[in-house]
């Protein structure tokens, strides 16, 4: 799993967790690089973890919240845990369950209740380990179970391996299953793969088998060249057409505001690039540090909503901002038909950049670029911050080039019996 996948699915845990009622108000915050609570420690509260390396030896009393790049929990927890890093190992007892997503998975301890599993590579549950319920996953990639499951296996999963013994039923979706010469299946086998389990001649299964024949990946037939290339054609559509209706109703209801923001890749790019880098880090810790409050609950789901609505609209702000780079003023109006068309380019050139099937990653990266410009963007023009002067931008734009106005508006905006072809002071 990738870095950035976890970072998301960590965010979304910990947003999603501190919606449900609980003692949130009242429980310990502990962030940086290092969090480290010691083998002496006592903490008779939720823990709430954030940081690169989170390592858990003392005892926590209620639950457990943890996101960073390694998790490892060796102490005693008396509630839940859930953790979202790109490593976690759980090597204390855990009284209650424990909910966890990330690139690698470790339990060698007893669980109380249930190890549930959100998209995680590999996840292994040791010999040494008893969970005293079920094992629940969705999109795992590899599952190695050599300890005791109380309850059931069940969910999707690429590879599952079992060489220890449960005592409910096997209910899942695999590419591969495997039952070694140690399993110990108490209850039915029900699976849906596109091959027959191996099963060696020591493993036990108690119950009834039922297995469900699905296609594999050798047995789809493979896509030409001209249905890709139509595939890859429908995709590039769809998200344009999903692009182009966000940006028109960007443009038709803020067309000031997004003129400004474009406006100021030209003004500030610096600017705009560092606060993108700090928006973009910032602002999803800034939605856990409310979150995990009652009172800043609304405000956190608030930002979180702006956050990612910025990061979507964000192709189509910097769509409009290349091209107000081309020095021709009148591509740097602020009129709703100006902006609409200018949009129109811009973003499609900025989406079919973006998804061009080139390798070494150039989606998540151009992706990326496009997410920090938007964000700088939006706040270097919310805040003027950066700018050169506080009215450049609307400095900038006063000089572009604006259609003529109708005698209503020239009637509007004289002095009453003024001549609208007499300039001010040459009137008697």
């Amino acid at each position: 799993m990738r870095k950035s996948e976890v970072v998301w699915i960590a965010l979304a845990l910990v947003t999603v967790l501190a919606v449900l009622p609980g003692r949130a108000a009242a429980a310990e915050l502990l962030t940086g690089a290092s969090v480290i609570l010691g083998t002496s420690e006592r903490l008779n509260d939720d823990l709430y973890a954030a940081g690169n390396v989170i390592e858990i030896s003392g005892e926590v009393t209620r639950d457990l919240f943890a996101a960073g790049s390694m998790v490892t929990v060796n102490g005693r927890v008396g509630g839940d845990v859930t953790a979202a890093a790109g490593t976690v190992r759980i090597t204390g007892p855990v009284a209650g369950s424990v909910r966890t997503a990330g690139g690698q998975i470790d339990v060698t301890a007893p669980v109380g209740w249930d190890l549930a599993v959100l998209g995680a590579g590999s996840v292994t549950v040791g010999q040494t380990a008893t969970i005293g319920h079920d094992v629940a996953m969705v999109g795992a990639g590899m599952v190695t179970i050599d300890g005791t499951v109380r309850g059931s296996v069940k969910g999707t999963v690429g590879t599952l391996i079992v060489n220890g013994r449960i005592d409910g039923d096997i209910d899942v979706e695999a590419e591969r299953i495997e039952l070694r010469e140690n399993a110990d299946v108490r209850g039915a086998l029900r699976y849906r793969a596109p091959q027959p389990a191996s099963i060696a001649p020591g493993a036990r299964i108690t119950g009834p088998q039922e297995y469900t024949p699905t296609p594999g990946a050798e047995q789809r037939q493979p896509q030409t060249f001209a249905q890709r290339v139509l595939g890859w054609i429908g995709m590039v559509l769809l998200r344009l057409a999903w692009a182009l209706v966000a940006g028109t109703l960007l443009v038709l209801a803020l067309p000031h505001q997004t003129a400004r923001a474009a406006e100021t890749l030209r003004l500030a790019p610096l600017a705009s690039l560092l606060w993108g880098i700090g928006l973009l880090v910032g602002v999803p810790i800034l939605v856990i540090l409310l979150a995990i409050t009652i009172v800043g609950l609304p405000a956190a789901l608030f930002v979180l909503g702006l956050y990612v609505a910025v990061l979507y609209l964000s192709q189509v702000l910097l769509g409009i901002a290349l091209v107000r780079l081309v020095p021709i003023a009148a591509v740097r109006g602020e009129r709703r038909l100006t902006l609409w068309l200018t949009m129109l380019l811009g973003t499609t050139v900025v989406l079919l950049f973006r998804m061009l099937p080139i390798p070494f990653g150039w989606t998540f990266w151009w992706s990326l670029i496009i997410g920090l410009l938007g964000l700088g963007m939006a706040w270097t023009a919310f805040s003027g911050i950066g700018l050169p002067q506080r009215q450049a931008v609307a400095v900038a734009l006063s000089s572009a080039p604006a259609a003529r106005p109708s005698p209503l508006e020239l009637s509007e905006e004289q002095e009453p019996g003024a001549s609208s072809r007499q300039p001010a002071e040459g009137r008697e």
